[in-house]
């Protein structure tokens, strides 16, 4: 039986055109957002990035610059 992940959240990364080609450049609420997903038990990290496009790893980064404190860029 599939588990279903349905928590009803509307946000997308924003992709923008710079000179290095097309980079995906998230905003400060989607990456909050997304790293507040996996805390409920029973939640992959994993599942949770590739249903919004991103990778694991970043979002692993991600919660490690955010445990860092303010201090760390999250941007």
């Amino acid at each position: 039986m599939p588990i279903n992940y349905d928590y009803g959240h509307k946000f997308q990364p924003i992709i923008s055109a710079n000179t290095r080609g097309h980079y995906r450049q998230c905003s400060l609420e989607f990456k909050r957002a997304l790293l507040a997903l996996p805390l409920e038990p029973g939640v992959s990290v994993a599942r949770i990035a590739r249903e919004h496009g991103v990778n694991a790893n970043q979002v692993f980064i991600w919660r490690s610059l955010y445990q860092l404190g303010p201090s760390a860029c999250l941007r």
